[in-house]
């Protein structure tokens, strides 16, 4: 899957992107996102094992734990308050409020029809190293940067309804063992992400406005792809490869 041929490599050192040359930029990133991982290639092609689906359901608990984190440290740096208004229904949509049971809820569900306990989700005991340090990075450049480039961080949101479409698509056919109401996550994203991308976009390409900031705006985009698919280099390390870490220690 490919999102456009970039307009350039960067911006002109006198001459900012136009919006829609921006935009295109951004979305030219895609061919970047973790859906090309080989990971995600075995899921959306149905190889992977019962064990390589609960794994990575596992791991990316953690992650779906700790953004409500990191959009509290993003909007306790942001002192615009129509700003704040609009980024608190992220934490909402993860955390559940008035008889919504939130995203996580949602995920733990997806972990029970794949088989795994909320406890041992819950527990955490099946979060890999590699995961957890990358998803710490993210909360930690958000929670350090001034909130527009946290903002940026998340337009990776920009090429996440295409792959909720895809689970929802596939899975029933090439993991029928999965209880297919455990899909709902996958869901309740597609609406909610194309939602979320149109107030970070729009923040990003008012923002972004000059050479060296459009520069900055593909930087940090770069780094949250390379967050992303660290995440799953981790995982293909220990359920593909079958090299845990620490794999090797009794042969030390």
């Amino acid at each position: 899957m490919t999102t456009g041929a970039p307009v350039s490599t960067t911006p002109s050192e006198c001459t900012a992107w136009t919006r829609e040359q921006f935009e295109a930029e951004l979305r030219a990133r895609g061919r970047r996102y973790h859906i090309h991982h080989p990971y995600h290639q075995m899921m959306a092609r149905g190889e992977l094992t019962p064990e390589q689906i609960r794994g990575w359901v596992a791991n990316r608990f953690y992650y779906q734990i700790t953004i409500p984190r990191k959009d509290a440290a993003l909007m306790a740096n942001c002192p615009d308050r129509d700003t704040r208004r609009l980024w608190l229904q992220r934490i909402l949509d993860h955390d559940g409020y008035d008889g919504e049971e939130g995203g996580i809820e949602a995920w733990v569900r997806l972990g029970e029809a794949c088989g795994l306990s909320r406890e041992t989700l819950w527990s955490q005991d099946m979060v890999l190293p590699g995961v957890r340090f990358a998803v710490d990075a993210y909360v930690n450049f958000v929670r350090s940067a001034e909130w527009h480039e946290g903002v940026c961080a998340s337009l990776t949101e920009l090429f996440a309804p295409s792959i909720h479409r895809q689970r929802l698509e596939n899975w029933p056919r090439d993991y029928p063992w999965i209880e297919p109401s455990g899909l709902d996550y996958f869901r309740k994203r597609v609406s909610q992400a194309g939602r979320d991308v149109e107030h970070g976009l729009a923040v990003t390409l008012a923002w972004f406005d000059t050479p060296e900031r459009q520069a900055r705006a593909l930087q940090i985009l770069d780094l949250k792809l390379d967050i992303l698919w660290s995440m799953l280099d981790a995982m293909y390390m220990a359920y593909v490869l079958h090299m845990p870490p620490y794999f090797n220690e009794d042969h030390a």
